[in-house]
């Protein structure tokens, strides 16, 4: 497989494109976004390791949102050829690729079961609403998919979303070091740590953030995210089995709403039942 190099302001892709390649982000920041009624709409804001456009060297159709690089990125490029012979020669290579297609895939499914059901009218947000969001510069950030959280982050036009964790067991489940994180990558994915074979590794995992729940869980392998669209900020149930809970709504496990738009200020993000100790905080400022 080869990597290219892309210049900030580039596009990779672009919606329509009938391009097949799948991309993993070696270094950099990439932005995905689609038009709605002749207007962009942001949808993810990937990094380093990150995987884009895979679904296109699977299915070959055209592109379904334009990849354009908010700084100088480098990506390796599977080419759906490569895809095939990595498959059956270095299959470890390809777990990457699986978990960004299984990931999607699930994230369709749960869409697809969803369809049809209207969520309660204060937390609607209508598509001519989104068509005006434009895309908002981002500051420049590490790879990381989140940040320590300073007493004064950075001004930057997009918003700021801090997860803080607000129980002792939240808190011993954060990364090392940390007391609050600031997201600066979207979707951000919340699942369980799973462990895998002889050395522990972590296999087809599409988490940001993994939690190191014990028996009973209350957090599944891939339970939530919190994502972006435009100026959109929504935590998602993923189809966990126990669901997640934001600001007393319950989304996810059987229940018909998978979504809940964030509300300015704080809100409170249960990670599994009303039982669980995974309780964070959400500001959004």
């Amino acid at each position: 497989m080869k990597t290219e190099l892309f210049g900030p302001g580039s596009y990779i892709f672009k919606e329509g494109d009938l391009s097949q390649e799948a991309y993993r982000i070696i270094r950099g920041k990439v932005e995905l976004t689609t038009d709605v009624d002749s207007k962009p709409v942001i949808l993810a804001q990937l990094g380093k390791g990150d995987i884009f456009g895979e679904m296109a060297m699977i299915d070959e159709r055209p592109r379904t949102a334009s990849a354009q690089c908010l700084k100088p990125t480098e990506c390796e490029v599977m080419q759906p050829g490569d895809f095939q012979s990595v498959i059956l020669d270095q299959p470890a290579r390809s777990l990457p690729y699986l978990s960004a297609l299984f990931e999607r895939l699930r994230s369709v499914t749960n869409r697809l079961q969803h369809e049809g059901r209207v969520a309660p009218k204060s937390q609607e947000s209508p598509l001519e609403n989104e068509a005006q969001n434009k895309p908002t510069p981002i500051e420049a950030d590490p790879f990381s998919p989140f940040q320590m959280q300073t007493e004064s982050p950075q001004e930057t036009a997009a918003l700021t979303v801090i997860l803080t964790p607000m129980t002792p067991t939240c808190s011993s489940v954060m990364p090392e070091g940390y007391e609050a994180m600031q997201l600066v990558k979207f979707p951000f994915c919340i699942g369980r740590k799973t462990q895998s074979g002889p050395h522990h590794v972590e296999v087809l995992s599409a988490n940001d953030f993994m939690i190191a729940d014990t028996l009973p869980f209350q957090v599944s392998r891939n339970h939530c995210s919190i994502e972006r669209e435009g100026d959109r900020y929504f935590v998602r149930d993923r189809g966990s089995t126990l669901g997640t809970i934001v600001n007393g709504v319950s989304l996810g496990a059987k229940k018909e709403r998978l979504t809940y738009d964030l509300l300015p200020g704080g809100n409170e993000l249960i990670v599994g039942s009303k039982q669980s100790p995974y309780v964070f905080q959400i500001d959004l400022a």
